[in-house]
């Protein structure tokens, strides 16, 4: 596979960012996480993973994703890879990750998962990998109106997973005989937190170069079913009435308001509705009508869900296999 072309680049929290996300782009149909993370989220979990060396016009960010999309990375999704010099984005917020091995517990759950790619040398480039990880998490948290105190290492879900017991930081830094990540900046922890904790006290450096609105909509393209659009979260949330969605100032779902729409519900979808192959793409599949059930039940982008032929498919792995494609919910006739 070439060299892989963001969709989005931009700049938060002082990272460029670039967004790649594989809910839009699966060409193998890997396996994707499926549960959804909008409204839920309680911190950043920070992780290390290894220098690799690249070819000339990319960089280990950028091969890391590469890699997840080939299925080189196993079982492992997570929402950001960060180097040296960038951040590849590959998961939309609103979904969770697999990232902590702690199943169904709050690290793969409830958390922003980072991979700082370094190396043990702790060299000038693992440094500057290490700095560009600090910000991105100030300005996540920052996001989400949370603190240092929300800031976690892999090994803390490991410490929750096994029941153990002691404050965030004592879970942080506990020992682990599974794993101990993030390895390379577990040994000096404390200032790692110090680094973070600057650039979020810096305020506008740690936060998204625009201010950050939700906006409440039918689907993110339908820009005319606007409800209002509001700085305050929990405000977007109220505001939010069945059917409509609250979305950041990426696009990326953060809530929605689908208590009518469940994982294996049956649908009734009008004549002539179109079928997409992902939550993004315009290109129309082809045109379907008739019976379906709702593959998850969750709002992916532009209000579409995904759909499957048969009640016993829902939330079926792989994905690919199962899931006959995305339709905007505004196409769904009786709901059964």
């Amino acid at each position: 596979m070439a060299i892989l072309r963001p969709d989005v680049t931009t700049t938060f929290g002082g990272v460029t960012v670039n967004e790649y996300l594989l809910t839009k782009h699966n060409p193998n149909h890997i396996d994707m996480p499926s549960v959804s993370m909008a409204g839920k989220i309680i911190g950043v979990t920070v992780h290390n993973t290894d220098w690799i060396s690249v070819a000339s016009g990319t960089t280990p960010a950028e091969q890391y994703t590469r890699a997840t999309v080939n299925n080189n990375m196993k079982d492992v999704r997570v929402h950001y890879y960060v180097d040296n010099v960038c951040a590849w984005q590959n998961l939309p917020h609103s979904l969770s990750g697999w990232h902590a091995a702690d199943g169904s517990g709050n690290g793969n759950r409830r958390t922003i998962a980072i991979e700082c790619i370094m190396s043990s040398a702790y060299n000038s480039t693992d440094k500057k990998s290490e700095d560009n990880c600090a910000k991105l998490a100030a300005a996540l948290l920052k996001q989400y109106g949370l603190d240092i105190n929300h800031l976690y290492t892999h090994t803390h879900w490991l410490n929750v997973r096994d029941g153990r017991n002691g404050t965030i930081d004592q879970l942080n830094t506990m020992y682990n005989r599974y794993k101990m990540c993030p390895a390379y900046i577990l040994p000096h922890w404390a200032e790692f937190k110090k680094k973070v904790q600057s650039y979020l006290n810096a305020g506008s450096s740690a936060a998204p170069s625009t201010k950050q609105l939700y906006r409440v909509r039918k689907s993110w393209a339908d820009a005319k079913s606007q409800l209002g659009a509001y700085s305050s979260l929990e405000n977007a949330k109220k505001a939010c009435k069945v059917g409509y969605s609250v979305f950041d100032a990426n696009g990326n779902v953060i809530y929605t308001n689908g208590s009518k729409f469940t994982k294996g519900q049956k649908v009734a979808i009008r004549a002539n509705t179109p079928l997409f192959a992902s939550a993004e793409t315009t290109t129309i599949t082809r045109r379907i009508s008739g019976t379906y059930y709702l593959y998850d039940g969750i709002a992916c982008k532009n209000g579409r869900y995904r759909i499957t032929t048969k009640p016993e498919f829902c939330g079926k792995t792989p994905v690919g296999q199962y899931v006959t494609g995305y339709v905007s919910w505004d196409n769904f006739g009786v709901i059964g």
